[in-house]
């Protein structure tokens, strides 16, 4: 006796999105259950879930993770397993480090605002494209899987800046921290508005939401840009078709006098790029410093990135609604955290639950196992 796994026919789109649906509920079903068997209230938790979704506080997660969905549909796409978004995030913030504290320092060396934000953000970008390549060409000429080498390159891209964080870029006005400078707020992107005050707490909302829109207006312009770019590459541009083809069919693309390995470097590299450039970005609106120890204190972008681009069944039409669902949830394990109900790992596990019925959901509705006797 064997057991075959066969995957089935072309499914109904309703039904890829039906996955997705259920996924995040029965996802939300396990985690209940095992706080449950932590002697933690399940209504409790449940509330403090249900009030994520309507939290001003999630809009800055959104915006990041609908921009890094993107980066990672785009290689996902292709069947490029692009895990090394930690390492293209923070590997970018190098740039805006080294132009706004040292190389054009308002003290010693000031320079046109402008100028200095463009060039931390290109060349931010263009280290994160980089470091995607990196492992692209590990995968295209020595037949290395992708996967492994992008979560390598993820730690290399920890100690590195650690070691930067550590020598050269240590700052000086830290108060006996061990991290880098602020950077100044000349190169900062951030937008304040006065709201007028209200007791409503259906307009405090909508005010909340207004004034996080505002305070990241540059990653609300990088997310609209970064969503509609996508879009027009996937469907008007032949690298947009070749992405399509390798992830479906790659014998196809050698059979039309395309070579699959000059695919590979483009798509990884415009993955990696388009993360760098939320990671560069994201230094000026809200990182500010690189703390030390980055693997500690990391915000988990590139990883949560991931199940954005698998719950959107790599369509980019859902892509906000997943980075909006994945949002919630980690605001969510950060409201149990600050209400006493958990800590960090309680936090990861609500996002782990979903993520786990996703990957047993998904295999349940594309593939049958049958026994051979």
């Amino acid at each position: 006796m064997r057991l075959i796994v066969v995957k089935r026919k072309v499914l109904p789109r309703y039904v890829a999105w039906a996955v997705s649906a259920v996924s995040l509920v029965l996802g939300i079903a396990v985690y209940l259950a095992i706080m449950a068997l932590l002697k933690t209230s399940p209504l409790d938790v449940l509330v403090n879930i249900a009030r994520s979704f309507v939290n001003p506080s999630i809009v800055k997660d959104l915006l990041i993770l609908i921009v890094m969905g993107c980066a990672l549909l785009v290689s996902f796409k292709a069947a490029l397993w692009n895990i090394g978004g930690e390492g293209q995030f923070y590997i970018a913030m190098i740039p805006g480090v080294l132009f706004t504290l040292y190389v054009f320092n308002p003290e010693t060396n000031p320079a046109p605002a402008p100028i200095v934000v463009f060039l931390s953000i290109v060349v931010g970008a263009l280290l994160g494209g980089l470091w995607g390549l990196l492992a692209a060409l590990f995968r295209a000429y020595l037949k290395i899987d992708e996967v492994p080498v992008t979560l390598i390159l993820n730690y290399i891209a920890y100690y590195f800046i650690n070691y930067l964080v550590f020598g050269p870029f240590k700052g000086r006005y830290v108060y006996g921290y061990l991290r880098t400078d602020e950077i100044p707020v000349m190169y900062r992107l951030n937008l304040r508005i006065a709201l007028p005050p209200t007791t409503n707490p259906i307009v405090a909302t909508a005010y909340g939401f207004i004034y996080q829109l505002t305070y990241y207006i540059a990653l609300l312009i990088l997310a609209v840009l970064v969503y509609v770019a996508t879009w027009a590459l996937m469907k008007y541009t032949r690298l947009g078709l070749y992405i399509r083809i390798h992830g479906s069919n790659p014998s196809y693309l050698k059979a039309i006098g395309v070579d699959p390995e000059r695919v590979i470097p483009l798509v990884l590299a415009l993955s990696g790029g388009i993360v760098g450039l939320a990671g560069s970005i994201y230094l000026l609106v809200e990182f500010h410093r690189i703390p030390y120890g980055l693997e500690w204190q990391t915000t988990g972008y590139g990883y949560l990135a991931i199940l954005v681009a698998w719950l959107s069944m790599l369509d980019l039409k859902f892509i906000p609604l997943s980075a909006y669902i994945v949002s919630v949830l980690r605001n969510a394990g950060i409201a149990l955290q600050i209400a006493g109900l958990g800590g960090n790992e309680q936090a990861l596990l609500l996002v782990g639950s979903i993520l786990l019925t996703y990957s047993m959901t998904r295999f349940l509705v594309e593939y049958e196992v049958k026994v051979e006797w």
